[in-house]
């Protein structure tokens, strides 16, 4: 499986090479050979910037076809699923933080959180599980793979909160310029820093913990898989001596 993985990393990264390479040798061309006239025309100037596109396109195929080899049928129906449901929710999530239409923080962070989540679920869903007779047949999953999965999914979740609550704290001038931030009364300067912070504290904060919960689940459900089960020792009958 490694020499798979190395020759569709090779193939998709010279690929992407050769496209970047034509599009900069493109622009090269025009900008020495063509007259500013031509060089101003949609067509001349859409083909670099299509070549980037490509590559961006061929980076995320080579992603899934990367998570297929390697993961292809590898995870258990227990777990794909749920990881499954996550990114749907996180879809769901962004298509309501985007038509809503009373917070603009949630405009923005419901944008990103559809598009991460819609580009996971595109990955994932490439992705085939583990058939179902070989996913009954799997041991059942221990307490401690539980907690040590558990354990870890509050760290990602902690981390990723305090990321995600950092980033959106407000701080002045509160999304005004600073020139018109400076005119302002004392007065209405408190008023707002006072709103901005009653905004953060009972909105912006909950959405954002709501948030890390996507990727903690998701490290829940992953982790809980690799912890290697205990095969259970067996048990002696009275008066029996072990084998050598």
């Amino acid at each position: 499986m490694r020499r798979t993985l190395f020759r569709t990393l090779r193939g998709f990264f010279i690929a992407i090479v050769i496209v970047l390479a034509f599009g900069q040798l493109f622009s090269l061309y025009t900008d020495s050979q063509l007259s500013q006239e031509k060089q101003d025309e949609v067509l001349i100037k859409a083909i670099p910037f299509v070549a980037v596109f490509v590559s961006i396109i061929l980076a995320f195929a080579c992603v899934i076809v990367l998570v297929a080899i390697g993961l292809g049928g590898r995870v258990p129906q227990r777990s794909y699923r749920p990881i499954e449901m996550i990114f749907m929710a996180g879809i769901l999530l962004g298509v309501v933080g985007l038509f809503q239409g009373w917070k603009l923080f949630a405009y923005e962070y419901g944008f990103l959180l559809l598009l991460v989540s819609l580009l996971a679920f595109m990955v994932w869903s490439h992705m085939s599980p583990m058939s179902p007779g070989l996913s009954r047949a799997q041991q059942p999953l221990t307490r401690r793979a539980h907690l040590i999965a558990a354990a870890a999914g509050l760290i990602v979740w902690a981390a990723v909160g305090y990321l995600l609550i950092s980033d959106v704290k407000p701080v002045a001038p509160y999304g005004y310029s600073p020139t018109v931030w400076s005119y302002m009364e004392p007065e209405e300067q408190e008023q707002i820093a006072d709103d901005a912070d009653a905004e953060y504290q009972n909105a912006r904060v909950p959405v954002m913990l709501l948030f890390s919960l996507m990727p903690a689940a998701q490290v829940y459900f992953g982790i809980r898989e690799m912890v290697p089960s205990q095969k259970p020792k067996p048990v002696l009958a009275p008066g029996a001596s072990p084998t050598s």
